[in-house]
C-alpha cells in the first residue's frame, strides 16, 4: 500500500514525523513533487476565490496524488496542545479536500488536544484503519516523534552558529509552508543566497521557548500557534541579524495582524514584506529584493564606519 503525501500546508510542520511514522510500519510514502505551475493550475482551478494562495497550492498537490497512491494521508490537526490553535483553513484541510474530491480515499485521524485527541491517539488510530495493532503503532509513533525532534535541534544549532558567523544575514518571518515552499519562498531564499547574504528562520526555535518569549513580550495567550512560535523566534534572533523579511500568502487573516505587528515592533532593522498570490510576477518580487538588499548594504558599511570611527 503507498500512502500519499500532499506537499504543502501541514507537511512542513510534521515532515519527518509522518514519513518515519508510516516507514517504520513497512509502508512505502509518496510525496507530490515540489510545487510547481501545473500544481498551481489545478489548485486555483479546483479552490473558490477568497482562499488564500498556500490552500490553493494544497489542493493542487492533492490533486496530483489521487492517481499515484492508494491513500492521500490529510489528518485533521485542530491544535497541537490547548490553547495552541491551528488556523481553520488548516484543521479544515480533511473536509476540504473530501469535499472537493468525493471520489478520493483519504486517511485521516484527529488531533483535538480540547477533545482529549492527542496526537499519539491519531497515530495509533491511524495504524488501526492500516490493520497495525495499537502497541506497534505507539512505538512507531514514539521512534518517529523522537527522530523529528532530533532533527529539528540539528537544525536550531546550525543556524545559532550561522548567526555567529560574519557578513550580512536576514531573518525569515514567515510560516513554513510559505518559507520552503519551491513556488512561494525558495527563490526568495536563494535570492539572498546568492548574493552571500545569510538566512535565518523564525520557526526554527524550540517551542517552549518560542511560548515563553512570546508570553513575556506579548501577553499570555496568542491565539495561533504557528504566530506565537514565530514572534518567539523573531525575539530571539532579531538582534543578530540585518534585517527582516516577511513572506506572506493572500489573503491569510492571521499574517494581516501579525506583519503589522512585526513592522511597528521592528524599528531598529528594516523590514522587507512581500505578499504572493497567484498573480505575482516574479520580476516584480525581484526588483523589491534587490532594495531591500541595497538598503542592507548600505547599513552594514554604515555600522562598519561608525566602529572604524570608534
Amino acid at each position: 500500500m503507498k500512502i500519499g503525501i500532499p506537499r504543502a500546508l501541514q507537511y512542513y510542520f510534521y515532515d519527518d514525523l509522518w514519513v518515519a511514522f508510516f516507514d517504520n510500519l513497512g509502508f512505502e510514502t509518496v510525496l507530490s513533487p515540489p510545487t510547481n505551475k501545473d500544481i498551481v493550475k489545478k489548485g486555483i482551478a479546483n479552490s473558490i476565490d477568497e482562499a488564500c494562495f498556500s490552500s490553493k497550492i494544497f489542493i493542487g498537490h492533492v490533486e496530483h496524488l489521487l492517481d499515484k497512491c492508494d491513500l492521500v494521508f490529510i489528518p485533521r490537526i485542530e491544535n497541537a496542545a490547548i490553547r495552541e490553535e491551528y488556523c481553520t483553513r488548516i484543521f479544515g484541510l480533511y473536509d476540504l479536500a473530501k469535499n472537493t474530491f468525493p471520489q478520493a480515499n483519504l486517511l485521516n485521524a484527529e488531533v483535538n488536544y480540547l477533545f482529549r485527541k492527542r496526537e499519539s491517539n491519531a497515530f495509533v488510530e491511524i495504524g488501526s484503519i492500516l490493520g497495525v495493532g495499537e502497541e506497534v503503532s505507539m512505538e512507531a509513533y514514539k521512534n518517529a516523534f523522537e527522530l523529528s525532534q532530533r532533527k529539528k535541534a540539528k537544525k536550531i544549532a546550525k543556524q545559532e552558529q550561522l548567526l555567529g558567523e560574519d557578513g550580512l544575514k536576514v531573518l525569515v518571518f514567515s510560516h513554513a509552508y510559505n518559507t520552503y515552499d519551491a513556488y512561494i519562498g525558495k527563490e526568495i531564499i536563494g535570492y539572498f543566497e546568492n548574493n552571500n547574504i545569510k538566512v535565518a528562520y523564525a520557526d526554527l526555535i524550540d517551542d517552549k521557548e518560542a511560548q515563553q518569549l512570546a508570553k513575556e513580550s506579548y501577553g499570555k495567550r496568542i491565539y495561533w500557534k504557528i504566530s506565537a512560535q514565530l514572534i518567539g523566534g523573531l525575539l530571539k534572533y532579531k538582534s543578530q541579524v540585518d534585517g527582516v523579511v516577511l513572506i506572506s500568502t493572500f489573503p491569510c487573516g492571521p499574517d494581516s495582524l501579525f506583519n503589522e505587528l512585526v513592522i511597528r515592533v521592528t524599528k531598529d532593522k528594516p523590514v522587507l514584506s512581500l505578499i504572493i498570490d497567484e498573480l505575482d510576477a516574479s520580476a516584480g518580487i525581484q526588483t523589491r529584493l534587490e532594495s531591500f538588499t541595497d538598503i542592507l548594504e548600505v547599513m552594514g558599511r554604515g555600522e562598519r564606519w561608525k566602529l572604524a570611527a570608534n
